[in-house]
């Protein structure tokens, strides 16, 4: 794997994260983090895209949250900071680093900004991806925060279909069945 290193790193972060602000049964990594990584991935081929800065920018996209949930607000900011550190320390160039920045800054659905490149909107549609692809472990985890049937079902059905606004239009028309499956089964 070319980034071993980073996985491991964020996957190490990410079972500290579920142990001690996840409600200790979280599992972001399995249900999130590989997803988008998976996710986006596939699309940098599908779209053509630079799929190191694609891969790399979707390994660091919640790295700030995952350190402390505190940061959620601006953790895509603060994330690109966090891994513009990491990457200029390893020595990638400056150029590499700030296609990677401006992926992870630009990955957040509930923060609308223009995407400018094909590996902005490779990262950015594999996290709306993601909830789609992980919806009955969002279920679950509304669930185990105490959250009954309905709000759950609320949270859920609001997040996907965010999530799939979010997408591009490209992307929403290879989701679209499952979005559609899953608007069906939630109330």
């Amino acid at each position: 794997m070319k980034y071993e290193k980073y996985y491991r790193l964020i996957q190490e972060q990410s079972e500290i994260y579920d142990k001690t602000q996840n409600c200790q049964v979280g599992q972001t990594w399995k249900y999130h983090l590989l997803p988008v990584i998976k996710n986006a991935c596939i699309l940098a081929e599908r779209y053509g895209a630079d799929k190191d800065v694609v891969e790399v920018a979707a390994i660091f996209h919640d790295y700030a949250d995952l350190l402390d949930f505190a940061n959620r607000e601006n953790h895509h900011i603060l994330g690109a900071e966090l891994a513009e550190g990491v990457l200029i320390q390893d020595g990638f160039p400056q150029e590499f680093v700030d296609k990677v920045k401006l992926c992870i800054t630009n990955h957040r659905a509930s923060v609308v900004k223009d995407k400018f490149s094909v590996e902005e909107i490779c990262v950015a549609d594999a996290d709306a991806m993601s909830h789609l692809d992980s919806f009955v472990e969002l279920i679950c985890w509304r669930a185990y925060l105490g959250e009954d049937i309905m709000d759950c079902n609320d949270f859920v059905k609001n997040k996907i279909k965010k999530s799939y606004a979010k997408m591009s239009k490209e992307t929403q028309a290879l989701m679209k069945d499952k979005y559609e499956s899953i608007m069906k089964v939630l109330l």
